[in-house]
């Protein structure tokens, strides 16, 4: 951001709430299998506007192994459906597109850092929504309570969604933000980008 002027109000931002569902939560070596986005435009989550899709292994990848194996249960996901999925080359390239002039946002961002990266889709500012929850947590003196995803969306008293799924995970953290958003804005008045970033680190 230029020196002098203003951030942008959260709601004048475009972000893009990525969930990828991989191997592992390693962001060294986790092999992503599926990718959802969703857009939150004008403080608005715009779920007909996001998107999914299972993600083909590169070759020499095994999905016999037992990590795989385990992931696959929890993502319910079969080793055919991933193997017919699209090739990680078209991911990146969406993904650019779906990416650009916004601004990327997760739960928890590493992994989703990490496989952008490794698809050559540049990252630019990042709002951490699992950060932003922690940082409130620690200004109102509250304990440190469980990261997961499904487990911080019951405490903002969103509605239920289906865990491990690219797309629902997605939609979750853009309903997650326009809840944290909120709630800075009734502490400050308001709530800018530059606040949720500095929130998130």
């Amino acid at each position: 951001m230029a020196l002098g002027r203003r951030s942008p109000s959260w709601r004048e931002t475009t972000f893009v709430a990525l969930d990828v569902e991989a191997t592992s939560a390693d962001p060294r070596s986790a092999v992503p299998l599926s990718v959802g986005w969703v857009p939150v435009r004008a403080g608005r989550v715009v779920p007909a506007a996001g998107g999914y899709t299972l993600v083909r292994p590169p070759s020499g990848v095994r999905l016999d192994e037992a990590e795989t194996v385990e992931a696959l249960r929890v993502h319910r996901l079969l080793p055919e459906e991933v193997e017919a999925g699209a090739d990680a080359a078209s991911v990146g390239a969406t993904l650019r597109d779906v990416l650009a002039d916004a601004v990327l946002l997760a739960h928890g961002a590493d992994l989703e850092r990490a496989v952008l990266r490794g698809w050559g889709v540049p990252v630019g500012r990042v709002v951490d929504t699992l950060a932003v929850v922690r940082r409130l947590d620690e200004r109102a003196g509250r304990p440190r309570a469980s990261p997961r995803l499904p487990d911080v969306a019951r405490r903002w008293a969103l509605p239920p969604l289906t865990a491990h799924h690219a797309h629902t995970d997605a939609l979750t953290t853009a309903l997650l933000l326009v809840a944290l958003a909120d709630d800075v804005e009734r502490e400050r008045g308001a709530c800018t980008l530059r606040d949720l970033e500095l929130l998130g680190r």
